[in-house]
């Protein structure tokens, strides 16, 4: 008899970074919905704590722990954590994001050095870690949260853009080195999603005639959601993708795809 889609991920354990909220929180909630054990790493407790509240509320298994995963103390204890709660690691998300919006010349040496730590040295680190423990396991799947942002640029985001596209490298490169061991490396590049942070703040000082705009930017006419991200790594890390590796999927409603002047005729009905 044929298994229902996602349940061989029963107890099969995952790390998420940056869970407490946004893209990693909508993940978290989604791998626990279809019956994995998930450690929420993060540094904020309160919204954190709230996570996992939320999946053990509705018969999930949660261990939130407050790991900064920029430094390898961090990432050691959120991977500890896995182990001693759950009795391993199958799936690793790394998401966690930090960084300043200022062009390259205003940005300081400390907020380059801080950026990096948290949007790709973590990822290094953090694979460093789990992917043994993945190897005694017979296997594991590694999702990168990457951005539209390494493959499109603004003018006040260098550090994050340089960054995200480095962790479609790493993706790929550990999914060389390890795929004999049954593992598997991809990166998701999402653009345009709301999260549950951008609801909040959308609530509080609403912008209706913006938020048509923006949603009209795409070609699916509407903006992108957490939970679109949470249904790729779902995707990602189950056996319907086990014979992909080393990618990079773009969840972005089309937007990359799109030549300006195309954007343009749709959002103001004139031809350009």
């Amino acid at each position: 008899m044929t298994l229902p889609p996602f349940a061989e991920l029963q107890d099969r354990v995952a790390i998420v970074t940056g869970a407490a909220q946004g893209i990693g929180r909508n993940t978290a909630v989604t791998l626990a919905r279809h019956g994995m054990p998930v450690v929420l790493a993060d540094l904020n407790d309160d919204r954190g704590s709230r996570v996992e509240a939320e999946i053990q509320e509705a018969g999930g298994r949660a261990a939130y722990v407050h790991a900064d995963v920029g430094t390898m103390a961090g990432c050691e204890l959120m991977v500890q954590t896995a182990l001693d709660r759950f009795g391993g690691v199958y799936a690793l998300v790394n998401n966690a994001r930090w960084h300043p919006r200022d062009k390259l010349v205003d940005v300081t040496e400390a907020d380059w050095d801080r950026s990096q730590d948290v949007l790709i040295k973590s990822h290094f680190m953090a694979c460093k870690l789990a992917i043994p423990h993945m190897i005694a396991g017979g296997g594991g799947s590694i999702v990168g949260i990457s951005s539209a942002h390494a493959i499109q640029a603004n003018a006040i985001e260098g550090p994050y853009e340089a960054a995200k596209a480095a962790i479609n490298a790493l993706m790929r490169n550990v999914a060389v080195a390890y795929g004999e061991h049954n593992i598997r490396a991809n990166s998701i590049l999402p653009g345009g999603i709301m999260t549950d942070v951008k609801y909040e703040a959308a609530a509080l000082a609403p912008t209706p005639e913006l938020d048509a705009r923006q949603a009209l930017q795409n070609p699916i006419c509407r903006r992108g959601d957490a939970q679109d991200i949470a249904n790729a790594v779902l995707f990602l890390v189950s056996d319907l993708a086990s014979f992909v590796t080393g990618e990079s999927l773009v969840v972005d409603g089309g937007l990359s795809i799109e030549l300006p002047g195309s954007a343009t005729t749709r959002m103001t009905g004139l031809e350009v």
